[in-house]
């Protein structure tokens, strides 16, 4: 969150080319609006989003110049039971 409409715009290409390296997350969805960028992922090994949290982080400094405060959380973790398991 803190980012403006225009790092914003500029950064979710980025965003998803960068994690289009990343074949342990997939199904990368990133969306940017009111100031919030979003980035979602599946994974088999991050049960409370900190692992994405870490990559997403590091990618944002990478990627966006900004002064202003920004901030990340995690939002939202599912986790799934795999088929193999039943």
């Amino acid at each position: 969150m803190g980012l403006t409409e225009a790092q914003l715009v500029d950064v979710v290409p980025d965003m998803l080319s960068e994690f289009a390296e990343r074949p342990w997350q997939k199904d990368v969805r990133c969306e940017a609006k009111d100031g919030v960028l979003r980035l979602s992922a599946l994974n088999d090994f991050d049960s409370n989003g900190q692992a994405l949290l870490d990559e997403f982080w590091d990618t944002v400094i990478a990627y966006v110049h900004f002064d202003d405060k920004v901030s990340f959380e995690v939002e939202e973790v599912s986790v799934q039971n795999s088929l193999a398991d039943d």
